[in-house]
């Protein structure tokens, strides 16, 4: 089968022969892909190789023929570079902790790398933690930001509140709150864009009334300059790229957006800045707040807005 080009690298897919029943993954792999043991067993420990639309790690997984195999190699190559910075972790206690996620870095695991991201970082950072023969870490990720978006990503450290933070995260009970640097300069202060958000060809775009799923996000200019303003935007719902379509949809893409038609730059200049919940253990308000990095761009004289009342 040919290779197809997918967003992370080069996939390969194809299903076992019954001839084959009883074949170990590996040497399936290496059989029909005509490439050496060493870089297969380099690809299922990265991640790269699913049996039947599921990650397999273990390289002797006996086939019984007819699964489908999909090996998904890296655009950049099998590199193992990325582990959690200590000095980001905005907050942690016993239940939870926040993150200020650099830009550039996936949040979870992508088709083709399961180990350069903020979750898998995570877990290893953890685990290095524990004493001999301590419980296992557990984390649980209850929301996601774009590879490409800085700032506050929260993770339930404890099982016993993983129910009540992930119904927070559905039920809209907590605030979220981005900066974003746009394109031109709005017309309004403030404005609410509620276009449904569906998918097309694989890409995310705004769809038509009846044809896409609700989305609904709110916008205040802080500050407007030649060419491009800076924006506060809190979405009301949890849809892929909401934000981004939302600002591109009323003619002012995310600088750095190119996916949404904005000119290059050095990057995507959205930041989660700020989540504000109540503690799902003690019920207390916590604002957790990702500062600004040197490459974002300041705004003359525009101090950042405090966190609302929880």
């Amino acid at each position: 089968m040919s290779p197809h080009q997918a967003g992370f690298g080069t996939l390969f897919k194809w299903r076992v022969s019954d001839e084959h029943a009883g074949r170990g993954l590996a040497d399936e792999i290496t059989g029909y892909l005509k490439i050496a043991s060493g870089e297969v067993l380099a690809l299922i420990d990265f991640g790269s190789v699913y049996v039947r639309g599921r990650i397999e790690r273990n390289p002797a997984t006996q086939l019984s023929g007819g699964e489908e195999i999909t090996v998904n190699f890296p655009a950049h190559g099998i590199r193992k570079f990325y582990e959690i910075d200590p000095s980001r972790i905005i907050y942690r206690d016993r239940f939870l902790l926040a993150y200020d996620k650099e830009p550039g870095i996936p949040s979870q695991q992508t088709p083709s790398d399961a180990y350069n991201n903020i979750f898998a970082a995570l877990l290893r950072y953890l685990e290095k933690e524990r004493s001999s023969g301590g419980q296992a870490p557990y984390a649980a990720l209850h929301h996601r930001l774009d590879a490409e978006t800085s700032g506050v990503m929260l993770f339930a450290l404890a099982r016993q509140v993983n129910r009540s933070l992930g119904e927070a995260f559905q039920k809209r009970r907590i605030l979220k709150e981005y900066l974003a640097w746009i394109e031109g300069t709005p017309e309004k202060d403030e404005w609410t864009e509620d276009r449904a958000i569906g998918k097309k060809g694989g890409r995310y775009v705004s769809a038509p009334p009846g044809r896409g799923l609700e989305a609904v996000t709110t916008f205040r200019v802080l500050h407007r300059e030649a060419g491009r303003s800076l924006v506060v935007a809190v979405p009301h719902t949890g849809r892929t790229h909401q934000i981004r379509i939302h600002l591109a949809a009323g003619g002012h893409p995310i600088v750095g957006d190119r996916a949404y038609g904005a000119k290059p730059a050095g990057r995507l200049f959205l930041h989660a800045l700020r989540l504000t919940l109540k503690h799902p253990a003690r019920g207390e308000p916590v604002v957790l707040e990702a500062t600004l990095s040197d490459e974002w761009p300041s705004a003359a004289g525009q101090s950042i807005p405090p966190a609302p009342p929880a």
